[in-house]
């Protein structure tokens, strides 16, 4: 927010993804500021990010977003968390949005709204932790009854554990290594905390591990996952839903430890029925197309706000004059019916300055009003 080209930034962060917003006067000052921003943030070990950059621009930003926001995007497609995610990072940036990215944002829940409520896709109602749980029972056992131990505290670790509820898991217990499992499990009954000097009793004492910190930290290695399974024989499945990753690679050869990752939940996501992905993208580009249009025509705001501030002046100079030579009465309606006048006057050249700017034609109207009325109108950026 400090560079002068940039008037708004919201993060969308997610399970699997890192989104930059921004609302800027110049294009290649402001991506550059974002990669240098997001490159100073990464550890000096991490594989290469500038190369996984990817920039969206103009429509093709407003598109992404809502396909993220409909859960087209999604490594489960369809999936019912998005929306919620993508409403809370409009929440979360209040500070920092411009007026255009919350309208950007609002369209797109708007778009994800409609997807939800009259496509196949929203009814689907499937979800990112959904289809792996769905993985270990198949490949292992019921969850009903069973003890799970979840690591991460974060909004995508309420909504695991909303999962894990309704799938009958009721012994539930909660590590975090950044120490806020106390203030989740008080808020999220009727889970229990776990302290980081109990964490091999809990490893042991878990059917399943969920993991969704996301931290990247790898807390749970070969040797922490070793330790704590000895004497069991059967194996323990463990579900990493975090985008970095909490387990450790090496934690996956271990014969008592089966690990399943997001590379392998994605694999095994159900394909969505083509009818309703179709009737899905055709909701976002109709919704792309309005937000365009609208977008569009804000670009002669400040001409008519101009204009009629210029007319909106005359009208009550002469309303004053009206009010010293009448009585109430009457000036109040000569006033009623100047301001009547004056709104249906300015009604086209407003309607049309709006049309100018969809066509990039608004310079002209800009022209003409400094040399009809010698109104001056800077040129939105």
């Amino acid at each position: 927010m400090a560079h002068p080209a940039v008037r708004g930034v919201i993060l969308l962060a997610t399970c699997n993804r890192f989104e930059l917003y921004l609302d800027a006067t110049e294009f290649h000052s402001a991506v550059d500021t974002g990669r240098a921003m997001i490159l100073s943030l990464t550890e000096s070990d991490m594989p290469e990010v500038d190369p996984a950059l990817v920039v969206h621009v103009g429509d093709g930003a407003v598109e992404h977003l809502f396909l993220v926001a409909s859960g087209l995007d999604s490594v489960v497609v369809g999936e019912r968390e998005i929306a919620g995610q993508v409403r809370l990072a409009l929440a979360d940036h209040d500070a920092t949005a411009s007026p255009g990215l919350r309208r950007l944002f609002q369209a797109a829940l708007t778009t994800s709204k409609a997807v939800a409520s009259s496509t196949m896709l929203g009814a689907s109602g499937r979800s990112l932790a959904g289809v792996g749980l769905d993985l270990v029972a198949d490949r292992f056992f019921p969850l009903e009854g069973r003890r799970v131990l979840l690591q991460g505290t974060g909004a995508y670790a309420g909504v695991v554990l909303a999962e894990l509820l309704r799938r009958g898991v009721d012994e539930i217990r909660v590590y975090s290594g950044t120490g806020r499992a106390d203030a989740f499990a008080a808020s999220h009954s009727p889970s229990l905390p776990v302290t980081p000097g109990d964490l091999p009793h809990a490893l042991a004492w878990s059917d399943v591990v969920v993991c969704c910190s996301g931290t990247g930290s790898q807390t749970l290695n070969a040797d922490t996952l070793a330790d704590a399974r000895v004497g069991h024989t059967a194996p323990l499945p463990v579900l990493d839903l975090a985008m970095a990753g909490d387990v450790a690679p090496d934690a996956s050869l271990l014969p008592q430890v089966v690990v399943i990752d997001l590379d392998e939940v994605s694999r095994n996501a159900p394909a969505e029925q083509a009818d309703a992905v179709a009737a899905a993208t055709e909701l976002v580009r109709s919704g792309v197309a309005t937000f365009s249009h609208v977008e569009g025509g804000r670009k002669a705001d400040p001409a008519v706000t101009a204009i009629r501030a210029y007319v909106s002046a005359i009208i009550e100079a002469e309303i004053v004059a009206a009010e010293r030579r009448h009585t109430p009465e009457t000036a109040d309606a000569v006033a009623r019916s100047l301001r009547r006048v004056s709104n249906a006057l300015l009604h086209t050249p407003s309607v049309r300055a709006a049309e100018l700017a969809r066509t990039g034609d608004l310079e002209d109207y800009r022209n003409a009003l400094h040399t009809l009325f010698g109104i001056h109108v800077e040129a939105d950026s």
